[in-house]
């Protein structure tokens, strides 16, 4: 009888102890339940070890941009400026930039026509040159983005059209692009804002008003004297002498 009580009470705590284990694994909060066996895949066991870590602090995450901005070197760049162009016509902007090399000498390599100027800027190893105005067609001749090298100069051109008269504003700027937790990121070094005064010469505004005005032209030039051709015209046929 007794051997039998013991049984029954061992049964009964075994049924205890698997409903509390059962339950247990019921209520255990999601971030508990890591898969640590030795056979799970490495990606997984490292995203569910990340998902546990805490959020990096937004102050330290701001540090890190500012000692980026701090290793960064200084360089020397130069640009043309034209201050005044034609309207419709073509002119080139050079943008010179180097490590090594001094202002005045990437001054001298600049073909452009316009006046060059140069300064001193924060420079990383991949840097972008954008140039952008709101009444001009630019065409990029070299591209925005270039890997930048300590040794030889790096060089980007564009083709700039006026498509207004009057002053124009045209701005470079040039952004270093940072590598911000594995992606690519541009930060804005230095804007470059240009005034231009877009001329207009007699033979494009003489252009540009018979474009404008042909309509009325046609109609108090043309006509007339379309008019006074066909009757000088008909007047010679008439005195012609006739032929026997």
């Amino acid at each position: 009888m007794k051997t039998r009580t013991k049984i029954i009470v061992g049964l009964i705590g075994t049924a205890v102890l698997l409903i509390l284990v059962f339950f247990g694994l019921l209520l255990t909060p999601n971030y508990m339940k890591v898969d640590m066996r030795i056979d799970a895949p490495l990606p997984q066991m490292e995203e569910a070890m990340l998902s546990m870590a805490p959020p990096e602090p937004m102050s330290d995450r701001f540090d890190v941009i500012d000692r980026i901005l701090e290793s960064l070197e200084i360089g020397n760049i130069a640009f043309n400026a034209p201050g005044s162009m034609n309207l419709h016509d073509t002119t080139m902007i050079q943008l010179m930039l180097g490590l090594a090399t001094p202002i005045d000498e990437l001054k001298q390599m600049i073909e452009a026509e316009g006046e060059k100027e140069g300064a001193h800027i924060r420079i990383s190893d991949r840097m972008e040159a954008r140039l952008s105005g709101p009444n001009f067609a630019i065409t990029a001749i070299t591209p925005e983005i270039q890997a930048v090298s300590r040794n030889e100069v790096t060089e980007w051109k564009w083709e700039v059209k006026p498509t207004s008269e009057g002053r124009q504003y045209l701005h470079l700027t040039l952004s270093a692009l940072l590598s911000v937790d594995g992606a690519s990121t541009p930060r804005v070094i230095r804007t470059f804002d240009k005034i231009i005064e877009v001329e207009v010469t007699w033979y494009q505004r003489a252009g540009l008003f018979l474009k404008e005005n042909w309509q009325w032209l046609w109609a108090i030039v043309l006509v007339p004297l379309s008019g006074w051709l066909w009757k000088r015209k008909k007047r010679e046929r008439g005195t012609k002498p006739n032929v026997t």
